[in-house]
């Protein structure tokens, strides 16, 4: 067989069977109906009777459920206002508690001023009983320094060379293979 043909005559085979099913079930649906109406029958109680009872069920089911809507309705109308409520006098003493801190910061600036006052005055009174120490030696020492420094300066300095002032001196003529030269007279 071939696959195609097994899947189609599987397809063939559940739809029947679903289409039985479905028709079992409504001939079930049927003989219970008349079923319930032939005991209800023997009780004296008709099918509008039920169907009164049924609507008036449902009719009752539906009032609580409203009186529960309402009722929610109103208890989260309540916890907003008291939530709102707590927020305001959380964000009251919130308030009331930041002024007292800025007012105790405050006088604790204020306190740290005086202080620090005090100390610088405490300062004073022990650098004024202090002696005082004296600074002419070091300037004496600076103007030491300065003057060594100078004087190395000095000795160390090459000397000047006046090239101009000079007078010209005559050069000897050089020795040539360790000839002394002899003195020529010029020509005339």
């Amino acid at each position: 067989m071939d696959e195609v043909d097994v899947m189609t005559r599987a397809g063939e085979n559940v739809g029947k069977a679903v289409g039985t099913g479905l028709k079992a079930a409504r001939q079930g649906v049927v003989r219970a109906g008349h079923v319930a109406e032939v005991k209800l029958a023997e009780r004296g109680i008709t099918a509008d009777q039920v169907r009164g009872a049924l609507v008036e069920r449902a009719d009752t089911l539906m009032g609580k459920a409203e009186d529960w809507e309402k009722q929610t309705r109103r208890s989260r109308k309540r916890l907003a206002k008291k939530s709102a409520q707590t927020r305001s006098d959380l964000m009251g003493k919130a308030e009331v508690v930041r002024k007292e801190v800025k007012k105790a910061a405050k006088s604790a600036r204020k306190d740290a001023k005086v202080r620090a006052k005090e100390i610088r005055k405490a300062a004073a009174q022990l650098g004024a009983d202090a002696p005082k120490r004296r600074r002419w030696p070091w300037v004496l020492g600076l103007l030491v320094a300065a003057a060594a420094a100078g004087y190395v300066a000095m000795t160390r300095r090459p000397q000047e060379v006046h090239l101009q002032d000079e007078d010209q001196v005559p050069h000897a003529e050089p020795v040539l293979n360790g000839q002394v030269p002899s003195q020529k007279e010029p020509i005339k």
